[in-house]
């Protein structure tokens, strides 16, 4: 990675989602690094994988220190999450607590470390929160899940607010089901015809970080395809 260019994370970078965004990403020009529990299979070509778990505090500020020593921030995508069914009024202490980590709270860690050394870079930059169709519509059975994803959508549109001056954007994605090998294991007989390829959304993610959206803040832009 060069000193001189600026450096655009990928946290989750590891599943299917997060590996078509950093491939996407390289093929815009960006250095991307891939921050995930473990390397993304295959490899990104083009990419550097750094460890690191959104769930642990110091994790997250030795990503920080990498990038500032390498170039610095130009954007940060948040890929990771993970979906779990259970209900609201059943769902135990440990549960409730990884759940909204791994879907909130990692996210928030990452996207709060990356605009805070926008801030003192003071060349702005692009924070993009891929969330979830499921922050706007309401379904049993997957309490934790929705709670999260809502909250991210609002962490989204709270910091779009308060870096407005700095030349810092905040915006997020919000895909409906998508075509990924879990998904598929997980709903054999479905019609994936009708989900949306993890391209498509790494396209969306594009966009936001080119200079053609330096406009748009705060947006919540739906990827739902025809599921």
């Amino acid at each position: 990675m060069s000193a001189q260019r600026r450096i655009a994370v990928v946290g989750g970078g590891s599943g299917a989602l997060g590996r078509a965004v950093a491939v996407r990403l390289v093929a815009d020009g960006f250095p991307v690094v891939v921050a995930a529990r473990r390397p993304p299979d295959p490899d990104v070509p083009g990419a550097v994988f750094v460890h690191c778990d959104l769930g642990v505090p110091s994790d997250v500020e030795a990503l920080d220190a990498r990038v500032r020593a390498d170039g610095g921030w130009a954007a940060v995508v948040n890929a990771s999450g993970g979906y779990a069914g259970d209900l609201a009024h059943r769902i135990g202490e440990e549960e409730r607590a990884a759940r909204l980590d791994l879907n909130l709270l990692g996210p928030w860690r990452l996207a709060a470390s990356a605009a805070r050394a926008m801030e003192e870079q003071g060349d702005g930059g692009r924070i993009v929160n891929v969330i979830s169709r499921a922050a706007v519509e309401v379904a049993a059975g997957q309490a934790a899940y929705q709670v999260a994803k809502a909250g991210l959508l609002r962490l989204t549109e709270v910091m779009a607010r308060e870096l407005l001056d700095s030349g810092i954007t905040v915006n997020a994605v919000l895909p409906s089901v998508m075509d990924t090998p879990a998904n598929r294991r997980g709903m054999p007989g479905a019609d994936t015809s009708r989900w949306v390829p993890v391209e498509r959304v790494a396209a969306a993610v594009s966009w936001l970080l080119s200079p053609e959206a330096g406009p748009v803040s705060g947006a919540a832009v739906p990827v739902y395809g025809r599921a």
